[in-house]
């Protein structure tokens, strides 16, 4: 008998295998990749495209395209569409991000020979009509109006300037002017470029049979996406800079903090990211107990460590009072600091660890959870290996190491400071 009188004894694993994903090719050369899991018969069908911001030569384009692809196509329009997907039970989802752009359809398995058309025709066949173009530029404008009377908005492209340069993809700042160069035109010129000719890889996740997987596969191939990658644009030098923008009308001042990193594929990546929760990466982090909970200057403040294709960057983000910026400021180098001239002590390190495995464990919880992992692997070159060794690895972090790695990287004087307000 069960004695419920004492709690179980808590077992933290050393390590979780992932099951490498299924790859097959289509005839275009484009990977398919399979992860076959989970219990109810759902699949998810997400294509990837070279069509992330790097890949346009004017703001927004990319963005733009992405949303309105499910606009109206050769054969349907937005509300055909919509109405058909919504009978079958399935939706889209999709994403554009400076590098890569997706998109996604979830449908119950017996419906997909029913659903995967309309699927197609977004992809292939968009018009991207007047009407929803001239909308989207409406909208946009107002957005972009509210937007730029935030603090926290323009901290932010203040930031990614410093960073990449006002000129490079990573770093371009948008414009009311950007909205007006939208046209049916240049949206369909770019989807001709990175969508027909920018397919990057096909991920399919969910209980699906070999069969099924065919089917998609056949389906899939009929569209004639060719095989594309993503272009290489040159980085400008990274240099330090700290930079302070008044905002006369703001009651508080947005604060970023940060510098230029590395991709994921680099060796350091995983110590930085642990590096990173203690100092703002989680609810407990050394920043929300000190700046929010102790000082009471805010009500959130975090970090975080961003990969992207080319080069990746760490960043620190909070919101303050005008009247306590400057001791804010203060605080964020002093547990910097810390880092840098202090080992982590044990009972912090394990705890950290041990969410950082919870969040492992959560992240790969499914089928389409599994697929977002695989994903990661594929677009950044890395093996599964990199999976099957992240917590092995993680376990075998010492505070040495870390504060290593904080000496190397958060010096004071390698950070970029962006503060706006008043």
């Amino acid at each position: 008998m069960i004695d419920r009188t004492h709690a179980p004894e808590i077992s933290i694993p050393s390590s979780v295998p992932i099951a490498e994903a299924a790859l097959r090719t289509m005839k275009n050369g484009v990977p398919v990749y399979t992860i076959s899991a989970g219990t109810q018969e759902v699949v998810k069908i997400e294509l990837i495209f070279a069509a992330g911001n790097i890949s346009a030569e004017k703001t927004l384009i990319a963005t733009a395209t992405n949303d309105l692809m499910d606009e109206g196509s050769l054969n349907f329009s937005s509300s055909e569409i919509a109405e058909a997907l919504d009978y079958y039970g399935a939706y889209l989802h999709s994403e554009n991000g400076a590098d890569w752009s997706s998109h996604s359809m979830y449908s119950l398995n017996k419906f997909v020979e029913d659903t995967l058309p309309y699927f197609q025709e977004i992809i292939t066949q968009p018009l991207f009509p007047s009407k929803e173009t001239q909308t989207y530029r409406q909208q946009g404008k107002q957005r972009l109006l509210v937007n730029q009377s935030k603090v926290d908005y323009i901290a932010r492209v203040h930031f990614s300037q410093a960073l990449f340069g006002k000129e490079h993809p990573y770093g371009r700042k948008t414009e009311i002017e950007d909205y007006d160069m939208l046209s049916t035109e240049s949206l369909a010129a770019f989807h001709t470029k990175q969508y027909k000719n920018g397919l990057r890889a096909v991920f399919i996740s969910g209980l699906v049979s070999s069969n099924l997987v065919d089917k998609i596969i056949n389906m899939l191939e009929s569209m004639n996406c060719k095989k594309g990658a993503l272009p290489t644009i040159p980085l400008i030098s990274y240099t330090p800079v700290k930079k302070f923008v008044e905002k006369e009308d703001a009651i508080q001042s947005a604060i970023r903090i940060g510098r230029r990193t590395f991709t994921r594929e680099h060796p350091d990546f995983i110590l930085f990211s642990v590096l990173n929760t203690i100092l703002g990466g989680y609810f407990g982090s050394r920043l929300m107990a000190n700046i929010r909970e102790d000082k009471g200057y805010t009500y959130g403040i975090g970090s975080g460590l961003v990969s992207l294709d080319q080069e990746g960057y760490f960043f620190i983000s909070t919101e303050v009072g005008a009247d306590v910026r400057e001791a804010a400021v203060k605080e964020i180098y002093h547990e910097i600091a810390r880092l840098r001239d202090e080992l982590v002590p044990e009972a912090e390190l394990t705890l950290v660890k041990n969410f950082i495995t919870g969040s492992f464990q959560r992240s790969i919880d499914g089928a389409f959870a599994l697929a977002e992992k695989h994903k990661m692997l594929a677009l950044n070159n890395l093996p599964i290996s990199y999976l099957n060794d992240y917590l092995v690895k993680i376990k075998a972090i010492s505070p040495a190491q870390l504060k290593e790695c904080a000496n190397r990287y958060l010096q004071a004087g390698d950070l970029c400071e962006i503060v706006v307000g008043k």
